[in-house]
C-alpha cells in the first residue's frame, strides 16, 4: 500500500471527471460532499436489467459498474462554482489490467483471488490517492502488491499526472 499526494489538482480533477483515463476502471463506492452528502454504491443490482432486450440468463455481468458509467453523474454533484467539502471514490482495477499486472508479476494467483484498487479522496484541499491488495486466499507473496503500488504512480506519470509520494 502506498499513498499518493496529487500536485496539480485541476490537472488531475479533469483527467478523472472529463477524460476517458479512468473510464475502464470499476467502482465500488463514491461519496461526495457538497450541501448534501450523496453515496453511490458501486454494486450493479442484476434485476434491474431482467426486462431488457439485450439481457441474456446466465450472462456474465461484472459486479460493479465502471467509471464510464458513473463519471458523469459525479461529475454532475462536483461541478459548479464551490469546490465540494470533499469526496472519495474507490476503484478496482479493470479485469484485463489485473491479468496483465499477474502474469508480469509472475504471483501464480489467479484473477478471482486478488482485488486491486485505488482510494482517490478529495479533503482539507488535497487529493490523496492510496493503493490497496485484498486476497481471497492466503498467501505470503507480496509480487502483485508490488507491482500494483508501481504501477498506479507510473500510470499517473505517463498521464501527465504528477504525483508526490507520501
Amino acid at each position: 500500500m502506498i499513498a499518493l499526494k496529487i500536485n496539480n489538482k485541476k490537472e488531475f480533477m479533469s483527467r478523472l471527471l472529463v477524460s476517458d483515463l479512468f473510464d475502464p476502471f470499476y467502482v465500488e463506492e463514491a461519496s461526495i460532499d457538497t450541501f448534501n452528502t450523496f453515496h453511490i454504491d458501486g454494486r450493479i443490482h442484476r434485476d434491474f436489467y431482467k426486462n431488457d432486450e439485450d439481457y441474456e440468463e446466465g450472462k456474465e455481468v461484472s459486479a460493479l459498474s465502471s467509471w464510464s458509467d458513473l463519471k458523469q453523474i459525479c461529475f454532475d454533484l462536483i461541478k459548479g462554482k464551490r469546490t465540494p467539502l470533499g469526496f472519495k471514490f474507490v476503484f478496482h482495477a479493470p479485469s484485463q489490467l489485473k491479468e496483465q499486472l499477474l502474469s508480469a508479476a509472475d504471483a501464480g494467483l489467479s484473477a478471482d483471488q486478488v482485488n486491486l484498487g485505488v482510494n482517490i479522496r478529495f479533503a482539507n484541499g488535497d487529493v490523496i490517492l492510496t493503493t490497496g491488495t485484498a486476497f481471497s486466499i492466503f498467501t505470503l507473496d507480496k509480487e502483485i502488491e508490488k507491482a500494483w503500488d508501481s504501477y498506479i504512480p507510473s500510470f499517473l506519470e505517463k498521464s501527465g499526472i504528477s504525483v508526490e509520494i507520501l
